[in-house]
């Protein structure tokens, strides 16, 4: 007997699997992503990173939108400044490793396994 609890837990886990390696099947917001890694920026320093000859600055203003819309970045306001950051919902160790099986050891801040560490002691140095 199929128990259906099962069947849309997978399929909220498939749907939601789609939707975060969907965001970083595109090379403008995989630089995004990148981009803020390791710290949070606003978004003038996220078009200088993504390169001004790129794209508009109107063209990354929407992608973020499209990534926050999706929970991947938040976002605060500080002052006059919206400051963007990747989601703690996710483990970006995921990312780094995926650059790193193409011999590339970028780093990624991922404050998910970060917390995990301090709280138990564990994976800080496990993942190198």
């Amino acid at each position: 007997m199929v128990n259906q609890n099962n069947i849309k837990i997978h399929e909220a886990a498939k749907r939601n699997a789609l939707i975060f390696f969907s965001s970083l099947a595109d090379e403008t917001r995989l630089k995004i992503l990148l981009s803020i890694a390791n710290e949070k920026k606003n978004v003038g320093e996220i078009y200088d990173y993504v390169g001004r000859n790129n794209m508009t600055l109107s063209a990354i203003s929407h992608q973020l939108k499209n990534l926050f819309d999706l929970g991947i970045v938040t976002s605060k306001k500080e002052g006059q400044e919206k400051y963007f950051e990747l989601s703690e919902n996710y483990c970006w160790c995921i990312l780094r490793d995926v650059f790193k099986q193409f011999n590339d050891n970028i780093k990624i801040k991922c404050k998910k396994c970060e917390n995990k560490g301090v709280k138990y002691g564990l994976l800080r140095n496990s993942r190198k």
